[in-house]
């Protein structure tokens, strides 16, 4: 399949941009993932009736790092796509699954021109600046505070708004790993910002910690630029204690240094 060698590849995981896109995040790298093990079993001869072949979920979890609930989400997303399709086969039972190459091939070439379009006239939208020099006078303020103090905010804010605004907004958003909503905007800003690997990494760490502490935020993408500026403040005021300590030692040593 043409679609399985772009897709695929047995070095790294493959979270292909233009599927983030289209699917999430979680979708992506599992058709990234399935199309590699697609060539496996291809270059073996051992696909079932010419298209199926079975995996795991602890083989994807193991490859991936997707959990068997993000497998499930994920699976469940590009079934209802028609993009792959899955049947339970053979003694004892496996999994198998099947790549819908044309329909795969459909959504990306879909998504891409949407892209192109959008970028050729895009829509500026004002950012919601109050939200954000919000948060940087608290952290002045209250430096040890948790994320959960943009709870308090985001309400303030979500109040602020009408309901014609708020239906716009949520519509617009997508899951981007388990509980993590974004708009396709605030995504490309943080790609732009920070990169794919970074990216994803926040994401990640945001739907870890709402899965662990039951946490829900009106908005996701404030909570990760949130985070990474408490963290840089961090690093820096590490940093500079670190320095100053360094320059204090080597003033004390010069200062007992004989000749």
């Amino acid at each position: 399949m043409i679609i399985t060698s772009l897709l695929s590849s047995s070095n790294f995981i493959i979270t292909n941009k233009i599927l983030i896109k289209a699917v999430g995040i979680n979708a992506a790298i599992l058709i990234g993932e399935l199309c590699s093990e697609y060539n496996y079993w291809e270059q073996r001869n051992e696909l079932k009736y010419g298209e199926w072949f079975y995996s795991t979920r602890e083989n994807i979890e193991d490859q991936t790092g997707l959990s068997e609930d993000q497998q499930r989400r994920a699976i469940n997303k590009l079934i209802k796509m028609g993009l792959i399709e899955t049947k339970r086969m053979d003694i004892p039972c496996k999994t198998y699954y099947k790549l819908n190459e044309a329909n795969i091939l459909d959504c990306y070439k879909n998504t891409q021109q949407r892209l192109l379009e959008k970028s050729k006239n895009p829509v500026v939208e004002k950012p919601d600046i109050k939200t954000s020099e919000n948060d940087t006078t608290k952290d002045e303020i209250t430096q040890q505070q948790d994320i959960e103090n943009l709870d308090t905010n985001n309400n303030k804010n979500k109040n602020n708004k009408n309901h014609t605004h708020e239906s716009e907004a949520v519509k617009e958003k997508i899951e981007f790993a388990q509980r993590v909503f974004m708009t396709e905007r605030e995504h490309t800003d943080l790609l732009n910002t920070y990169g794919e690997e970074m990216t994803h990494q926040l994401i990640e760490q945001l739907s870890l910690y709402k899965q662990a502490k039951e946490k829900s935020y009106d908005n996701d993408y404030a909570a990760i630029l949130y985070w990474v500026t408490e963290r840089l403040r961090e690093i820096e005021k590490k940093d500079a204690n670190y320095k100053a300590f360094k320059n204090k030692t080597t003033s004390n040593n010069k200062k007992f240094s004989f000749d």
